[in-house]
């Protein structure tokens, strides 16, 4: 194996930077439909005064802030990043949830690294959160296939790129080339806007933003029929989006109900 790389650090800043310059200036239906769910978060969703541990309250935050840098990560190019950041965020999420009322599950949290006792039963609690609030919206909520939709979206981010599997690697390797003392295989890092790679970044922001939007949606004490609403209308605006420019996953997936 040859290790033969071609461009700097700053190569891959100004590259990075290009992409973000030119689908801003440009944007896209997708980057659109993403922004949108951002302008969400913010202005309906995370906002007035609710009953919640102050704990809760910062991780649906947090949760929202790595949303935003998952986007802002999609938009260099450098598609496989997005996903451990789009997967913490589905999990601040869900431990907000979890504690959203419940100061005991708050404590484990807090007190995670005073000792190892502490360190265990803080991963027992949390290990399978993605799982426990999955089942709970669908157990308020049955029939919708929420619960599913949620599961899969954290697996998948985690074989897209949150844990090193092959995903992660093959679907950014190039068509590998015979150059006589070698077989060369280029490993893409930042793909060019509009690429495949490229465009399904955006649409796994999309599909996280609307799974975000249950589960903070879930947690909060007080949620008005208006925001209820407008999520449901970003959900069709995501199945419109998914619909037109990946119509056989669609065709495969089928439609979510907010």
């Amino acid at each position: 194996m040859l290790f033969k790389p071609e461009q700097g650090f700053r190569d891959y800043i100004e590259v990075a930077q290009g992409n973000v310059t030119a689908s801003v200036a440009e944007p896209s239906p997708l980057l659109t439909g993403v922004e949108r769910f951002c302008d969400f978060f913010q202005k309906n969703l995370l906002v007035g005064e609710q009953e919640l541990t102050p704990t809760a309250a910062f991780l649906l935050m947090h949760s929202f802030m790595l949303y935003e840098a998952s986007v802002a990560t999609a938009l260099t190019g450098h598609a496989v990043a997005i996903y451990p950041l789009l997967r913490t965020a589905l999990e601040s999420a869900c431990y907000g949830y979890l504690m959203q009322s419940d100061t005991a599950v708050e404590v484990l949290w807090l007190n995670r690294h005073k000792s190892d006792s502490d360190l265990t039963a803080a991963r027992k609690r949390f290990t399978s959160a993605v799982k426990e609030v999955a089942a709970a919206i669908d157990k308020k909520e049955p029939n919708t296939g929420k619960a599913d939709l949620i599961n899969l979206a954290y697996q998948g981010a985690i074989d897209w790129g949150a844990h090193p599997n092959p995903y992660s690697i093959h679907h950014h390797m190039e068509t590998p080339k015979d150059i006589g003392t070698h077989i060369q295989v280029n490993l893409t890092g930042l793909h060019p806007r509009g690429s495949l790679e490229y465009d399904r970044s955006l649409l796994a922001c999309l599909d996280f933003g609307m799974l975000l939007g249950i589960v903070i949606a879930h947690s909060l004490s007080t949620i008005s029929k208006d925001t209820i609403r407008k999520l449901q209308e970003l959900n069709d605006m995501k199945e419109a989006l998914l619909e037109s420019e990946f119509p056989d996953a669609y065709a495969a997936m089928g439609p979510l109900k907010a």
